[in-house]
């Protein structure tokens, strides 16, 4: 499958939807968009499939970069009201995200990730100071990240943890992150 953008006009209609042949192809593998006097579109299909529609379309098809079918969908009141949906979607899931780190479940949104790195920053604080102090680096991270601290899981529960486990849970967190933004892109 690979994605092919096209920018097309078609004076008959001011619907962009009707002015392409489908032609069997699943709505989801084409988007349609319309900005101002121009209409744009991209289908994501494999080579036979994508000819086959193409040849079927009854208007003229120009095909343009991704960059350019960027801007002109971004001028489409559909795309940005979709864009938003998206962004409200994508924001609940952020906000909604947890992780776990030996069996303990932590919240990973933002807020909580926020109180995890002020922790963190300061046992990086404490880490270099125990390494200035003559310390091994193993003796620092020993002294630093295996303590345990008092910290609220996901279940409103407090629990001892290692300073590691929080470290550990903002990764996740992060990884997690950015798994979320993929897939709203």
């Amino acid at each position: 499958m690979s994605k092919k953008y096209y920018r097309f006009n078609d004076l008959k209609t001011d619907d962009a939807v009707l002015s392409l042949v489908f032609h069997n192809i699943d709505n989801e593998k084409i988007k349609v968009y319309k900005a101002d006097d121009v209409k744009v579109c991209f289908i994501d299909a494999d080579t036979a499939e994508h000819d086959t529609w193409l040849a079927a379309q009854l208007v003229d098809m120009t095909e343009i970069t991704f960059d350019e079918f960027f801007v002109l969908r971004s001028q489409s009141k559909s795309w940005q009201l979709e864009w938003q949906f998206t962004k409200e979607l994508r924001q609940k899931e952020l906000d909604d995200a947890a992780v776990a780190v030996n069996t303990i479940e932590y919240d990973a949104n933002e807020s909580a990730m926020d109180r995890v790195d002020r922790v963190l920053t300061l046992a990086g604080w404490k880490f270099n100071q125990a390494l200035a102090a003559g310390a091994t680096a193993a003796e620092a991270y020993e002294a630093v990240y295996k303590i345990t601290v008092p910290w609220k899981g996901r279940d409103s529960e407090f629990h001892d943890v290692q300073i590691e486990s929080l470290a550990k849970a903002q990764e996740a967190a992060i990884n997690n992150m950015r798994v979320v933004w993929e897939k709203y892109e």
